[in-house]
């Protein structure tokens, strides 16, 4: 029996990376998923390849940065699901800029996808999730944990998903709730490809970098994956870096 059975998830950012990873990883052990992503094709993929694990898969295309899209992913979840036990918030974007030079548009569209988007889908889940004592996990980053260059919004949005984590863990512990978050440094996805900027400072961009190979996703799919379970369940407000030495 994996540890997930009859578990249901609700899973952001299903469509490539580390979400994908962890959807796949969750329907191995057992889990029912409600997927989400802005990307459908890769969606899709996404959820035939966790359906051939035998498990109860559900797409749908949202873009959480749009509270009523949320709200609906969220209503049809629980409609055919009709529980929840587990959030995993790992939906997010970075886009680069010299701070100087940075458009608040692209910084406000950052914090609404990494940071509010987290705390609506958080929000909306949390009354079901204290019916079942079930857990959240979000996807933050090194970013939050120390300076980078060039990605300022990215940073300060994932600064603001571990405090939120924490605050949320204080809140609803003692009503049964876990809430946890990885923070993810040199890891192979999208986010790792060279910025598209001039005139960058090299030394500075690759200052946090991991002092082994760049990790899979899979690595922290797996990492996800048991703060979520039983195992993991005394393990709570907690942040986790998973970074290969970069911040140690």
């Amino acid at each position: 029996m994996g540890r997930f059975e009859d578990k249901v998830v609700f899973l952001t950012g299903a469509a490539t990376g580390i979400g994908e990873a962890t959807a796949k990883r969750m329907a191995s052990e057992g889990a029912s998923l409600y997927i989400v992503d802005v990307v459908k094709d890769e969606l899709e993929e996404t959820a035939r390849e966790c359906s051939d694990f035998g498990v109860d898969v559900v797409s749908r295309v949202c873009d959480i940065s749009e509270e009523s899209e949320v709200l609906r992913a969220v209503e049809e979840m629980l409609n055919h699901f009709r529980k929840v036990d587990v959030a995993v918030n790992v939906a997010g974007i970075q886009l680069w800029h010299h701070t100087s030079n940075h458009p608040t548009s692209d910084f406000e569209r950052t914090l609404a996808v990494n940071l509010t988007g987290t705390f609506v889908v958080c929000r909306e889940l949390i009354p079901s999730l204290l019916e079942t004592k079930g857990s959240i996990v979000n996807v933050s980053s090194t970013t939050a944990l120390a300076g980078i260059p060039y990605s300022v919004a990215y940073a300060s949005s994932k600064a603001g998903v571990l405090a939120l984590t924490k605050s949320l863990a204080v809140e609803y512990a003692k009503q049964g709730l876990q809430v946890n978050c990885v923070n993810p440094g040199g890891i192979k996805t999208a986010m790792t490809k060279m910025p598209p900027i001039d005139d960058m400072d090299m030394d500075l961009l690759l200052r946090q970098n991991p002092l082994t190979p760049f990790a899979e996703p899979e690595a922290v799919a797996g990492l996800i994956a048991f703060l979520a379970s039983d195992e993991g369940r005394h393990i709570n407000g907690e942040h986790v870096r998973i970074d290969g030495a970069a911040l140690a």
